[in-house]
């Protein structure tokens, strides 16, 4: 046990309590990472997700990331303004299809390219061999526990959010 672990004590020996430590590390030297290309995490992932789904409306790209309508919209809006999304005429008057533009595609390849040299970074400490076994192991517990977590909701995390 390391000194910043002693301060929690057994709370340290929790294999959630290190993954929830290694997610903070990631995320903060991910979020410089890209903000280095003007974008937040956030619009980061919007970007993949609109890439990988063109076409889709606002209401999908909320519930993909798990975000509230007018999160959403402030998102898109975001990108609008960036010059990287622009909306199209959807599947009905009341929604638009969401579209990278060739800028937004440029900034997308960076973000990705932004990611995969992170992680590179990130988890270097780790063999090729390490690395994959880690990632097997994420997704057979995220799996195994996915169809019985607890659903929360974005206005639920919003509240939990004020609570904290």
């Amino acid at each position: 046990m390391d000194r910043e672990d002693s301060v929690v004590g057994d709370l340290a020996l929790r294999v959630g309590y290190q993954l929830r430590r290694v997610d903070l590390l990631s995320m903060n030297a991910l979020t410089e990472d890209v903000a280095k290309l003007g974008v937040p995490p956030g619009r980061a992932t919007a970007l993949v997700y609109i890439q990988r789904n063109p076409g889709g409306d606002q209401a999908a790209l909320g519930r993909a990331l798990s975000i509230n309508p007018a999160s959403a919209m402030a998102l898109v809006n975001n990108l609008v303004a960036q010059g990287a999304v622009e909306r199209r005429a959807g599947r009905d008057r009341r929604s638009n299809a969401l579209h990278l533009t060739d800028a937004g595609q440029r900034l997308h390849d960076e973000v990705v390219e932004a990611i995969a040299d992170h992680d590179a970074r990130f988890f270097q400490t780790l063999t090729t061999a390490e690395r994959a076994e880690l990632y097997r192991l994420l997704v057979k517990v995220r799996e195994a526990n996915s169809a019985t977590a607890p659903r929360t909701t974005p206005m639920t995390r919003a509240i939990l959010r004020r609570i904290k």
